[in-house]
Order: C-alpha cells, then structure tokens, then sequence
C-alpha cells in the first residue's frame, strides 16, 4: 500500500489504534527514533530485535527498544523510577521515553514496536500479536541495549531490560529474558477502576474500565524490584492474569548493513526504447528504522501532462510489469514535487509478484527496478531512472 503525502505532513509519531489508542497520554507506535547523535564516522551497526510475550494473561504496551552507550540506564532495580519509566509503568505513556530517546546523544537509535503485545494463545481475541521485530542502527559505541514495556493489566509494573550488551559480529544473535518489575511509584489495588482500560479488554473482553490517568491517594515511594505478581486481592484473578517469570524474550540479531536510501535519476534517454524529451526528474526513498515503512518524493522538470509513476521490475535495458504506484492521476504539468508518500507494501496482484515491503526492498537493492514517469503524449514512459 501506498500513502501519497501530497500536501500533506505526516506526523512520524503515529497513535496507536485499536486498543493501543486507549492507553493514554501518548501511546505510540510502528516508531523510530534517532538520539541527538553527534560526532564521529563509526560504521553504522544494524540489529533486529524481536520481543516475545512470553505470558498467559500480561498483555505489553508497544515495547521501546534502544541502543546505547555504556552510561545510560533507564531504569534499575533499587533505585526509584525516573518520570519517564513512571509515565510508562503506571499509565502505559511511552511519550516521554520517546523525547529522552530523541534527545539524549548517548542513546544512539531507538524504536517502539506497531503494537500492544498478548498473550500467544490471544485469550481476548483481539488479533493482536505476541511478538513484534524492531530495527536498530549505531554506531560501535551504542553497544548496549534496553528495553521497556508496561505489564498493562498492573498498577505499575514494567518487564524490561537494563543495558545488556548487543552481538558484536556480523550475524551473531544473542536471546535475554526479561522480568516483570514494580517500579515502586502506585499502591497494587489490582482494581480495574485503578488501571489502564486495555488491562480489562485485551485479556477477558468487554466494556472498558479504568483510567489512563496516576490516582496521587495511591503514589508510593519505593524502589523498582521484582514483581510481585497477581495476589488477586483486587479485581484481577491469578489464575488469569499471573505469570511466572520471565515474562518475555528478547532476541537480538547483529545484520549484514543493508541499504536505506535509494535514488533514481529520470531521462528520456533511459526509456526502451530513448524518448527525445526536455523532461527531466528525480526519486528518492528513504526506509525508516522499523524497516516497515519506505518515504519516498518524486520530483519532475518541464514535462507535461503525467498521468502515472510507477516503480517497475527490469534491468536497465528492458521493460517490465508495474510493482508499486506512486503517482496516478492527472493529468499533471507543475514543476516540482510530482509525488511523495510512504509505501508499506506493494500493489495488490502486483505483476512483479511481490507480496511485501520486504519484497519490494529486495528488489530495489539488486538492482532490478526503476522509477518510471508516464505522460498523455508517452503513456509508455517519458522518463525512467534505474533504482541505485
């Protein structure tokens, strides 16, 4: 699919749906973020991280991944949470995690998963995942990782990790396990009234209850520490929302550094056959750190009447089928931004027989596609740039 930005800003920043949308406050994800980076010409690293939901009744909000370096902890057992980790732990807001994330040099890159994580078996039904995979890129000194997630159906609870090392070679992998924590800052009523709605209706369903906003007559003054668990003295029953540790699983895989940006440069003199054209153009795309959503912006000079753009499947002497529309309209005269969007997948039936976005960037990175601009007076193809 995809999303044509004409005239339109986007807001990376994108509010959760469904049941993410009611955790309050600024709930986000699909996400990623860049640390105030400064300095330095290190290689860049690429890790994949996936997250497990390894519960029978806990469901996560969106889990907040990050690479950094040595001296920053976001959190940790027997000190008392720091206000981003309370915003998290008591109302699900991941909001505030994002800002220090993407003003904090140290943390190098950062992410938040699409969405809520439940139990494997679902037991709200909901069509939610267990698990979800995030992409991260540093530099050598962003060499740790940490992780964050509310237990949603707590009063305060977050499973996580607090600095672990990332693999340092190329497609080493290493799996961590992560533990449910009381971050110490709201009283465990387990009262529906007193949690976060989603802690009713990802787990049994029904009407929501609950609040997305801290309760001061509950706050307490501890330190972060194992959980305790589900006593069952409020609304919750053990039996459905406890868990024995750990909570979840966290696998990290150091990747081969695979290309982010790509370019074409459209003339007539690339089409097959050449067309004679004063038309000129460009496209560029850019994949964003979740490597689940690809920006791009076609540009055009002095051509008339465009009717379509389009990426195809060919090498640079041949023609071929249609994989993803980026423009189609018109017809179009103006000089400048022809189009710009954002794919996540590609056409439908597409006859380049691509069925993902990771299709599509295989594709673009072997070298076997191009940006094609099609007019009333060549619907063929008026300028066309190979995909570099």
């Amino acid at each position: 699919m995809t999303t044509d930005d004409s005239g339109l800003s986007m807001n990376r920043r994108t509010a959760l749906t469904a049941a993410g949308a009611t955790l309050g406050g600024l709930a986000l994800g699909g996400i990623s973020l860049t640390g105030a980076q400064g300095g330095g010409n290190q290689p860049a690293r690429t890790y994949r991280v996936t997250v497990s939901n390894l519960t029978p009744g806990q469901p996560f909000t969106p889990p907040l991944v990050a690479a950094h370096r040595p001296d920053v902890e976001v959190f940790a057992v027997g000190d008392q949470a720091n206000e981003p980790t309370q915003a998290l732990a008591e109302n699900g807001n991941l909001g505030p995690l994002v800002d220090l994330a993407d003003s904090t040099n140290s943390i190098r890159d950062a992410a938040v998963g699409g969405s809520p994580l439940v139990p494997e078996d679902d037991p709200g039904e909901t069509g939610l995942p267990y698990y979800d995979t995030v992409h991260l890129t540093t530099d050598a000194s962003g060499a740790y990782l940490t992780f964050a997630s509310m237990l949603i159906a707590t009063n305060d609870g977050i499973t996580g990790l607090d600095t672990v090392p990332l693999p340092e070679a190329v497609n080493e992998s290493r799996t961590y396990y992560a533990n449910g924590y009381d971050v110490g800052t709201e009283r465990n009523t387990e009262l529906f009234e007193d949690l976060v709605p989603p802690a009713k209706t990802l787990i049994v369903g029904g009407e929501p209850e609950g609040t997305t906003e801290s309760d001061p007559e509950l706050t307490e003054n501890d330190v972060i520490r194992p959980h305790p668990g589900i006593q069952g003295d409020g609304d919750l029953d053990p039996a459905v929302y406890g868990w024995r540790e750990p909570a979840a699983m966290v696998q990290v895989e150091r990747l081969e550094g695979l290309q982010a940006e790509f370019g074409a440069t459209l003339r007539g003199s690339n089409e097959v056959p050449p067309v004679d054209t004063d038309a000129t153009g460009e496209a560029t795309f850019e994949l964003n750190g979740n490597g689940d959503e690809l920006d791009y912006e076609v540009t055009v000079e002095n051509i008339e009447d465009v009717v379509a753009a389009h990426i195809h499947c060919a090498p640079h002497d041949a023609n071929g089928p249609v994989g993803v529309t980026l423009f189609e309209g018109g017809p179009e005269s103006s000089d400048g931004t022809l189009a710009e969007g954002t794919i996540t997948e590609p056409d439908d039936e597409n006859g380049c027989g691509w069925e993902s976005l990771d299709d599509v960037l295989t594709a673009l990175r072997g070298d076997h596609t191009y940006v094609n601009v099609h007019t009333a007076a060549n619907p063929a193809g008026e300028i066309r740039g190979q995909v570099v």
